[in-house]
């Protein structure tokens, strides 16, 4: 383990202690670090403000320290199997994507498997929610219409077709709460780019948001529509109910999908 992971690791054990006060041996134990490793951090860190002594020598934060992207390094490489077997076995592009602020931004996505199309989203893409495809649907359904609308400047809704229109604010509102009962939408004909989506949202067993789960493929015409519908809405329905078979593993067995595995505290 490199020494910023090692620091990472002591802040994230110190950050799920919360305010209760922990020793320096019960962090080297339950971390597998040497106990003059654990001393040398807490030092710094103590140095800096950032963790407070008390005279029995028992560690307290005095720090926050959370992930924007709630997930944890477990569910991370079950999402990123599960991505590429889709992928594989379909021939499609897989995203997962997430939102920062009032943007949609891709976490990570796979290859599409030809060069009919090029997608232009990329890990690290981050595009507007006014943009009214598959992604911003959803997401914004499941929010109540006075937050959007003091966020977003609803008369800036647009399509996502080849046209691109202006979408007032009372059709906007429609749009979006049209999805509000789906936990799969699409956009059959494409987008401007020609790329059609399939996309479900993935929450955690409280009903917290983590992030959305997207096909995209070209928007090429189909031998049977409703099939090729129903294939791609059965394909996202069982990833969904792995993710969410992780999600609820992870909780039971005392493991917080929205923080990095860790010693069993908190």
């Amino acid at each position: 383990m490199n020494p910023s992971l090692r620091l990472l690791r002591v802040m994230e054990y110190l950050m799920a202690a919360g305010q209760k006060p922990v020793k320096q041996i019960e962090i080297a134990r339950d971390l597998q670090l040497s106990p003059a490793t654990v001393s040398r951090i807490v030092r710094s860190l103590a140095n800096e403000g950032y963790v407070l002594m008390t005279p029995e020598k028992y560690c307290v934060r005095n720090f926050r320290l959370s992930r924007n992207v709630p997930m944890s390094e477990p569910y991370l490489a079950s999402l990123d199997q599960l991505m590429r077997d889709i992928s594989a076995n379909y021939a499609v592009s897989v995203e997962a994507v997430v939102v920062t602020g009032f943007e949609l931004f891709w976490h990570s996505c796979t290859e599409f498997p030809d060069a009919s199309i090029a997608i232009k989203a990329r890990p690290g893409f981050r595009r507007t929610l006014a943009e009214l495809d598959p992604l911003a649907r959803l997401y914004l359904s499941r929010m109540a219409w006075e937050d959007i609308n003091s966020a977003l400047l609803p008369g800036g809704f647009f399509r996502n077709d080849i046209n691109r229109d202006i979408v007032d604010a009372t059709e906007a509102r429609q749009i979006i709460e049209s999805a509000a009962d789906k936990m799969i939408d699409f956009d059959f004909d494409g987008n401007h780019l020609g790329v059609r989506r399939f996309v479900t949202l993935i929450d955690d067993d409280s009903g917290r948001f983590m992030h959305m789960l997207s096909i995209a493929e070209a928007a090429t015409p189909v031998r049977d529509r409703k099939a090729h519908i129903a294939e791609l809405t059965q394909v996202l329905t069982e990833a969904r109910a792995t993710l969410k078979a992780h999600i609820t593993s992870e909780s039971a067995n005392g493991t917080d999908t929205h923080a990095a595995p860790m010693a069993r505290i908190g």
